[in-house]
C-alpha cells in the first residue's frame, strides 16, 4: 500500500508535552474565555445546534468553531490542546484511545450508514472490490473511511499492497477526483455526492459493511483538561446535542434548512443527506448498545476495541490496550446528567 504521507495518528506518540489550550480562564467567572470546538462537515446533530446557536446560548461564552477533516486531524489538535471538544469518526476515536491521546468520549452523534461510500469513476473498469487492484483510491487515513476501505478489502481477498492507496482529505479528493489523478475515494457527503454528480457510481456504501460487523460511527469527545476542569461545560453541550436530534425528529424539514444553511446546499439534499444517518436521541445514547450508563458501560466500548484491534491488523495503529482502556474512556454520566435537566 503506498503511502503519500505518514498517518497523523502515529506523529502523537511523539508529541512530548502539550500545548496550552486555546482559551484562557476568566479570572471573574472561572470559565474559559473561549470554547474551541472541532467540526466536521457532516449533516448531524452538531450542526443544527452550530446553526442555531444553542450551546452558545447555554454556555454563555463565545465557542470558536474549527473545521477539521478527520480524526487524525481532531486527535493532533486535542493533544496540543487547540481544541477542546471535537468529532472524529469511530476509526479516529479508536487510534486516539490506542494512542493515548488524553480525551473523554462523551456523545455518539451517529451510526454512519449510507452517507459514506466507495465511489469509483464509470470509465475506470472497476466492477467489484476484486478489481480494484493496481487502481488509485483516495481516502482519509485515519478515517472511518480508511477503515471500512480496508475491511472490504479484506472481506473479498485483496490484499491492500496490490491498491495504490493515497491519504488525502476530502477536498483534496474532490480536486484529484476532477483532474483525473485517482480512479475512486472512499468518502463522505458532501463529497460523495460531488464525485456521483461527476462521473461517479458507488462500488459499496459502508451501510453494507456495518451490516458484515464493522460498525462505524461518528463521536464527539471533550479534551481530558477541559472536561476535568468544567465539566458543567460538558453538559452543557450534550445537552444542547440532545435537543438538536429531538428537533430533527420533531421537524425534519426545518432541521434540513439548518444544515442547508450551513453547508450551502439545497434544502432536499441536506434532508437527503441527513436520512443516510442514524442520529441517536440521549436516552438511546445510554443504551447498553452504545454508551451505557456510569454504571454499566456499553457495547461501544467493544466496537471501539475491535476497530483498534483491526486497525493494528493492517499497520495503521502500533499497537491496542485492553477492553479497560475502551470503557475508561467512555463517559456516559455526562450524558445521564444532561438528561436529568
Amino acid at each position: 500500500m503506498k503511502k503519500k504521507s505518514v498517518l497523523l495518528c502515529s506523529m502523537l506518540l511523539s508529541i512530548a508535552v502539550i500545548g496550552v489550550s486555546a482559551m484562557g480562564e476568566s479570572d471573574s467567572t472561572g470559565l474559559p474565555d473561549k470554547i474551541v470546538i472541532g467540526y466536521q462537515a457532516i449533516p448531524n446533530g452538531q450542526i443544527i445546534s452550530k446553526d442555531f446557536g444553542w450551546f452558545e446560548e447555554s454556555a454563555g461564552i463565545p465557542v470558536e468553531w474549527v473545521q477539521i477533516n478527520s480524526g487524525s486531524e481532531l486527535n493532533t489538535g486535542l493533544a496540543a490542546g487547540s481544541i477542546d471538544i471535537g468529532l472524529s469518526g469511530s476509526s479516529g476515536i479508536a487510534a486516539g484511545i490506542a494512542n493515548k491521546v488524553p480525551f473523554d468520549v462523551i456523545w455518539v452523534h451517529d451510526i454512519i450508514g449510507d452517507n459514506e461510500a466507495l465511489v469509483v469513476k464509470k470509465d475506470a473498469g472497476i466492477t467489484d472490490i476484486k478489481s480494484l487492484a493496481g487502481k488509485k483510491v483516495a481516502v482519509p487515513f485515519g478515517a472511518t473511511t480508511h477503515y471500512h476501505l480496508l475491511a472490504a478489502l479484506e472481506l473479498e481477498g485483496v490484499d491492500p499492497e496490490t491498491v495504490e492507496i493515497y491519504d488525502m482529505q476530502p477536498p483534496d479528493a474532490l480536486a484529484a477526483w476532477h483532474r483525473g489523478d485517482i480512479d475512486g475515494s472512499f468518502i463522505w457527503e458532501p463529497t460523495l455526492a460531488k464525485m456521483l454528480e461527476s462521473d461517479g457510481e458507488v462500488l459499496i456504501y459502508s451501510r453494507k459493511l456495518s451490516e458484515n460487523g464493522y460498525l462505524t460511527g461518528d463521536i464527539t469527545v471533550a479534551r481530558k483538561g477541559f472536561s476535568e476542569k468544567y465539566p458543567e461545560l460538558v453538559v452543557k453541550y450534550i445537552a444542547s446535542e440532545i435537543k438538536a436530534v429531538d428537533f430533527y425528529n420533531s421537524d425534519k424539514e426545518a432541521a434540513a434548512d439548518a444544515v442547508s444553511r450551513q453547508f450551502d446546499i439545497p434544502q432536499t439534499e441536506a434532508l437527503r443527506q441527513m436520512k443516510s444517518l442514524v442520529l441517536l436521541t440521549g436516552n438511546e445514547q445510554i443504551s447498553s448498545k452504545y454508551m451505557g450508563t456510569a454504571g454499566n458501560i456499553g457495547d461501544l466500548a467493544s466496537v471501539l476495541k475491535a476497530t483498534a484491534d483491526f486497525l493494528v491488523s493492517q499497520n495503521t495503529i502500533k499497537s491496542a490496550p485492553d477492553l479497560d482502556a475502551f470503557k475508561a474512556a467512555l463517559r456516559p454520566d455526562f450524558i445521564q446528567q444532561a438528561l436529568e435537566q
